[in-house]
């Protein structure tokens, strides 16, 4: 397998005296294949898909891993990839797969039952680092490999998410000499794969390149291309400015935006660049509150600030393809419940709870209690690319006395801050067309915790059983109570339901979404 390297791309944002658009400078200096230029509204911050949940490293991750199994992003439907067939116990605690015997790491190493095997221990073993893996193998036993293209798994309890888990870009599959490696080391980059592309260099905070596998063909049944990747090159470059990126993507100096803005589709399309969307399954962008807040501790506070939100305000600040929050799932994920009506705003009822909790009106309009203000911390990256959301929330909840501030911080001290419980609120979407992405986010032994409960409730008994039932009536029942609970308990404040917009140069063809709405580029090409 030849693997050709490209040179690095240095971007930087001209001054305005220079350049009164803004746009960023791009040089692209490699000589060879051309490359598919990539921009990433954020640093990857660790490109190990096993550990990562930030959407930019699971864009790269999904490039160069394989995995058991695909999804019909039309369907749901799983379907093979690396496992040819499967089969399910009645019970839901064992999962058998065969394994395609052509298929290889990116160092020639055959993908097997002990490397897969290897793969999801690895996952269990990471434990709090893998936050996704975590709920993911949850209550996994042992792993059988009675042949090298047979792979068992047991679980103590029956586990109705596996299956689809087995499709995730986390559980994407990854050479055992990188898993040899340490988690740190795995972070910079330093990973074979399995999938169409094979990490090249990656430069934090500037960017990673990928190149293709001459030798790959066994892509997942869901993928229209087979064999090689049409385009040998792809380079992610980090541009956290959304005008930046447009700017960039009209002029040519990339070819993809993976993070297209609303203020930005306008102008795109004005100037002819095509644009795809698909709505994100999963946990809707949330406002999650930390419980051990003395504020928010109390849950009649965290309703009567769920009530006070109007959600339809919010499309105002919203892309045309996103629409305000009617649950906690999106309406595109699987058990999705229409909870419109009790998400509406109602700002007098939301007052009246305040004043039974003890928050008054007081001097500035902010509401006291014991002398306190009602002051409340939203921490987020800077790169966040919903700040304009938060200041109409801001807005709306200054409007019945409760002040929130927002405290954008770079990328890593926010990070701390969410790992240490540093803040009054957190702002998170987590992607799984599977209602089990409730499990992921809300029990009290989550690896994220972002509630920070630390006793078991009533969620976390209706998250285990919805965990363990495979029967569909009665998994639909248990996701319309947990949804229901987390909304009346005010563990989740839900906002609006997230697109993927992604921009693409008219001389590219053939960037399709999965089933998560993360962008493939396996079977892009250029055109012109």
């Amino acid at each position: 397998m030849s693997v050709s390297r490209i040179g690095r791309a240095t971007c930087a944002v001209l001054a305005a005296g220079v350049a009164t658009s803004g746009l960023a400078a791009c040089t692209f200096d490699a000589p060879g294949p051309r490359s598919l230029r990539i921009a990433l509204s954020a640093d990857p911050l660790c490109l190990d898909p096993h550990q990562a949940p930030y959407t930019e490293s699971l864009h790269v991750g999904r490039q160069f891993v394989a995995n058991l199994t695909d999804q019909d992003p039309r369907t749901g439907e799983i379907a093979a990839w690396i496992a040819t067939d499967w089969t399910v116990s009645d019970d839901a605690t064992r999962f058998r797969f065969t394994l395609r015997d052509d298929a290889t790491f990116d160092d020639g190493t055959r993908i097997d039952a002990a490397a897969v095997a290897a793969n999801f221990e690895d996952l269990r073993a990471l434990g709090a680092k893998s936050p996704f893996g975590h709920s993911y193998t949850k209550g996994l036993r042992a792993i059988d490999t009675p042949d090298s293209r047979t792979v068992e798994f047991v679980f103590d309890m029956p586990s109705a998410q596996f299956l689809q888990a087995t499709s995730m870009v986390t559980t994407g599959l990854l050479a055992p000499a990188t898993l040899d490696s340490s988690p740190e080391e795995r972070c910079t980059g330093k990973l074979t794969g399995s999938g169409p592309y094979v990490v090249d260099t990656h430069t934090p905070n500037s960017s990673t390149t990928l190149t293709a596998r001459a030798d790959y063909t066994w892509p997942g049944a869901t993928t229209s291309h087979t064999g090689a990747a049409a385009i040998e090159n792809l380079e992610f470059v980090v541009m956290t400015e959304s005008s930046v990126r447009s700017g960039a993507l009209q002029t040519g100096q990339i070819d993809i935006d993976t993070d297209v803005q609303a203020q930005d589709e306008a102008p795109l399309s004005a100037a002819g660049v095509p644009v795809i969307a698909r709505a994100r399954p999963g946990l809707v962008y949330t406002l999650l509150a930390n419980e051990q807040s003395a504020a928010l501790s109390d849950p009649s506070v965290r309703r009567a600030i769920s009530r006070a939100i109007d959600r339809p305000e919010l499309a105002a600040v919203l892309s045309p393809h996103e629409r305000f929050a009617t649950s906690a799932l999106s309406a595109v994920t699987p058990g999705y419940l229409d909870l419109s009506a009790e998400l509406a705003s109602d700002p007098d009822r939301a007052a009246t709870e305040l004043d039974a909790a003890g928050w008054l009106p007081g001097p500035g309009g902010v509401r006291v209690r014991g002398g306190l203000p009602l002051t409340l911390r939203l921490v987020f990256a800077s790169t966040d690319t919903h700040s304009q959301v938060y200041e109409v929330v801001q807005q709306q909840l200054a409007r019945i006395g409760v002040d929130l501030r927002l405290a954008p911080l770079d990328p890593g001290a926010n990070v701390d801050a969410q790992n240490n419980g540093d803040y009054d609120f957190v702002c998170w979407a987590v992607t799984r067309p599977d209602p089990e992405v409730l499990g992921t986010v809300f029990p009290s032994t989550s690896a994220g915790n972002p509630n920070r409960r630390t006793e078991p409730g009533r969620i976390d008994e209706l998250l285990a059983d919805l965990g363990r039932t495979t029967e569909p009536a009665a998994r639909q029942r248990l996701t319309d109570e947990a949804t229901r609970e987390v909304l009346d308990q005010g563990h989740a404040i839900p906002l609006f339901e997230q697109s993927a917009v992604v921009g693409t140069a008219a001389s590219v063809d053939g960037v399709t979404l999965d089933a998560s709405s993360r962008p493939i580029f396996y079977g892009a090409e250029f055109t012109s």
